[in-house]
């Protein structure tokens, strides 16, 4: 009986960090969402700046989503058949933004798209400049594939590192080709992690609110920017609230099915 009680002293003070950082201010939100019973609802739904910044989200979030899919899997795939000081080198690349602040890229990729910036000098020099390339839904979607990368990389090629070689081998030696290997051996062994990881960037994009305000224009507003908008500007706390459950409840679902797609065998099966 000594074990269990001494567990319990050991986890008490992680849960109680826990309900204070976690589930306090998630009550808190609740709490205000719900003063007046359901009319905050209501008024966030009937706002017309809901439709276009929903539709801002979902569309932001899904290109964000498949063109940070498409460049996971070429660099997972890399990381996979490299040597090992290739290996190195491509993981510390692609580590990197995690040692950076997401504000120092955001203004980072705002000084290369400005208009004298080291991206138009290059359109220019190959006589396609100048382009405006700030303020705009590409600079918004270049800053966020750029952070959300890593989370779509290591999904996928933990995919590739589970596939035993000798499935490989078999098809070599059944006469299967390089694009035929790819497309009808590796590409479905690694479905699971790829829905994993589209999922989760999915998610993270979702969310994403400093990205827009640095790189994007107003026409660019997303989610969470409007929730930003009733707290600092209309001083709005309570449809804040609201808006922020439902967000949560729109997003429970994508939750629990990225839970579910990273539970999947590495090689496409439960």
């Amino acid at each position: 009986m000594r074990r269990p009680v001494t567990f319990f002293w050991m986890i008490l003070p992680l849960t109680v960090l826990y309900g204070a950082f976690a589930i306090l201010p998630l009550a808190l939100i609740l709490r205000f969402s719900f003063v007046g019973g359901l009319a905050h609802f209501r008024e966030v739904l009937t706002t017309p700046l809901l439709l276009p910044v929903a539709e801002n989200t979902v569309i932001i979030s899904l290109v964000t989503t498949i063109v940070a899919l498409l460049l996971a899997t070429l660099v997972a795939a890399t990381l996979w058949r490299a040597g090992p000081r290739l290996h190195r080198l491509i993981l510390a690349f692609v580590l990197l933004p995690f040692w950076t602040a997401v504000l120092i890229k955001n203004f980072a990729w705002a000084v290369l798209l400005q208009d004298n910036g080291v991206a138009n000098r290059l359109l220019q020099a190959v006589g396609l400049g100048p382009v405006t390339l700030l303020h705009n839904r590409l600079a918004v979607t270049i800053g966020m594939v750029h952070f959300v990368l890593p989370y779509a990389i290591f999904p996928i090629y933990t995919s590739m590192r589970g596939i035993d070689p000798r499935i490989e081998r078999a098809a070599r030696s059944m006469g299967a080709t390089t694009p035929s290997l790819i497309w009808h051996v590796i590409l479905p062994l690694i479905v699971p992690g790829m829905a994993g990881a589209a999922l989760l960037v999915f998610i993270v994009s979702a969310g994403f609110f400093i990205t827009p305000v640095i790189l994007g224009a107003p026409s660019d507003m997303m989610i969470s920017n409007l929730i930003d908008y009733y707290v600092h500007e209309l001083v709005d706390f309570n449809n804040a609230a609201a808006l922020a459950v439902l967000v949560l409840l729109v997003l429970t679902p994508v939750i629990v099915l990225q839970q579910q797609a990273s539970k999947q065998g590495h090689h496409g099966f439960a």
